[in-house]
C-alpha cells in the first residue's frame, strides 16, 4: 500500500476519533452546562444528524479506499480482515444513530416539551423516561464507536508497520 493512501486512511481514521472525543467530552457538556435542558438539546439536535453521517460516510470512504486497493492487492482484503469488520460495525452503528435513535429520541424530547407546556405531567414523565432510555442506548453506542475507531487505529497501524522497510520504501506506487 502506498503512503499516500495509507496517510489518507490514518487521516480519516484520526477524524473519526478526533469528532467523536471532541463532540462528546467538549461540545456537549460546555453545550450542556451553559443553556438550559431545552435550549441544550435542541443545539445538539442540530449537531448530531452532521455528526453520524459524517462519521458513517467517512466510514464508507475507508471501506471503499481498501476495495479499490483490493483490485490490485488481493490478499489485502484477508489481512485487513478485522480492521473491515470494524470499519462495517462503525458504519452500521453510526447509521443506526443516524437513522432511528437520533429521529426517535428527537420526536420523544419534541413531544416532552409538549406535554410539559400543556401541563400533562404523566405524560411528560413517560416521555423523560423513554428519552432517558434512548440517550442512555446513544451514549453506550457512541462509547462503543470510540472503542472502534481506536480499534481501527490500533490495527492500521499495526498493518502498516508490520513490515516498515516493505512500507517507507514504497514512494507513492
Amino acid at each position: 500500500m502506498n503512503s499516500y493512501v495509507s496517510f489518507f486512511i490514518l487521516l480519516l481514521i484520526s477524524l473519526l476519533i478526533g469528532s467523536n472525543v471532541f463532540l462528546s467530552f467538549v461540545v456537549a457538556p460546555v453545550i450542556f452546562s451553559n443553556f438550559d435542558k431545552i435550549t441544550a438539546g435542541g443545539i445538539m439536535q442540530l449537531i448530531f444528524p452532521y455528526y453520524f453521517k459524517i462519521n458513517w460516510v467517512l466510514g464508507i470512504v475507508i471501506y471503499t479506499v481498501i476495495g479499490v486497493l483490493s483490485l490490485k492487492d488481493k490478499y489485502i482484503v484477508k489481512r485487513l480482515k478485522w480492521f473491515l469488520v470494524s470499519v462495517g460495525a462503525l458504519v452500521i452503528l453510526n447509521m443506526a444513530q443516524d437513522r432511528a435513535i437520533f429521529p426517535m429520541a428527537k420526536s420523544t424530547q419534541q413531544g416532552y416539551i409538549e406535554a410539559v407546556q400543556q401541563n400533562q405531567t404523566q405524560k411528560a414523565e413517560a416521555l423523560h423516561s423513554q428519552f432517558s432510555t434512548l440517550h442512555g442506548i446513544s451514549s453506550v453506542i457512541n462509547l462503543i464507536t470510540l472503542g472502534l475507531e481506536v480499534l481501527l487505529l490500533y490495527n492500521f497501524l499495526n498493518f502498516t508497520c508490520k513490515n516498515p522497510n516493505e512500507y517507507l520504501n514504497q514512494k507513492g506506487g
